[in-house]
């Protein structure tokens, strides 16, 4: 009989990112912090990518998911009103069906109703990782969905869920943003609460108990006005609850962009193997 196979324990990252003209805007932190973030995982070697978009909710209002099994990662173009070549950008990646079945049976032991559907890659996954990638990667990449119920104890389910990933080898993945306002941000409104909010989220992440700080940004006294709707908050839960305690956290960028939205990106990096 063989010995079962030992892997490098998977990372854990949280990436804020933006609309497809954040792709081309080389010299903006963010851009860096996503090119500094492929890089990384490029040199981590992960089996795999899992990822939690904020722009994939379950259908269905319960704490299930759905999981894509679509093993070309078709893209997604979940975005309005841009100039034509936009729609023609490409990131090529592909799924794994022994990695879909690893996916599968953690949220099924983590007690995460789950469904697998046919899908593709929203932009936000593909937006970041293109410019992480430099278009295209080898490592494998598969989707899941937030819960429909867009519940953040449900969120954080579904991070202690994935979790055990972690040992076979997968990085997680939330993207989401940390202060997403965008009818402040469009009409140019003062927004006075965002880096306050930022700071709390900061503070959060690096508490000593991070899961109960980050589900408590839900009720900090500037939620609302950073967040008029949950999505892109809720995938931070899912990196926080994967994290462990033994991780050394580091920032890959915080801060305030000219629109007022708060950017934040973070890596969890496991310290024993």
């Amino acid at each position: 009989m063989s010995a079962p196979a030992v892997y490098k324990r998977g990372e854990v990252y949280f990436l804020s990112h933006g609309g497809p003209p954040s792709m081309f805007d080389t010299r903006s932190e963010p851009y860096q912090a996503w090119r500094a973030f492929g890089q990384a995982v490029e040199a981590a070697k992960p089996r795999g990518l899992i990822v939690v978009s904020a722009h994939w909710e379950n259908p269905s209002d319960t704490a299930g998911v759905q999981v894509n099994n679509d093993p070309t990662n078709p893209l997604i173009y979940d975005f309005y009103g841009f100039p034509k070549h936009y729609y023609r950008e490409t990131f090529t990646s592909h799924g794994s069906a022994e990695m879909l079945d690893d996916v599968v049976s953690a949220l099924g032991a983590g007690k995460v109703p789950v469904e697998q559907v046919s899908r593709g890659a929203d932009h936000g996954l593909w937006v970041p990782l293109k410019v992480a990638f430099n278009g295209k990667t080898s490592i494998p990449i598969i989707q899941v969905s937030l819960p429909g119920n867009s519940s953040p104890d449900s969120a954080a389910k579904l991070g202690k869920a994935l979790s055990g990933l972690r040992g076979k080898g997968y990085t997680i993945i939330g993207s989401g943003q940390i202060v997403h306002n965008l009818r402040d941000a469009f009409s140019g409104a003062p927004t006075p609460y965002t880096e306050p909010y930022l700071a709390a989220t900061d503070s959060a992440i690096h508490s000593s108990s991070p899961v109960k700080a980050a589900l408590g940004l839900f009720k900090h006294e500037h939620y609302k006005r950073a967040h008029p709707t949950p999505e892109h908050l809720l995938p931070l839960l899912v990196p926080v609850a994967a994290a462990d305690e033994k991780d050394k956290v580091e920032a890959l960028y915080v801060g305030v962009d000219k629109m007022g939205l708060g950017w934040g990106m973070w890596r969890w990096v496991p310290q024993e193997q």
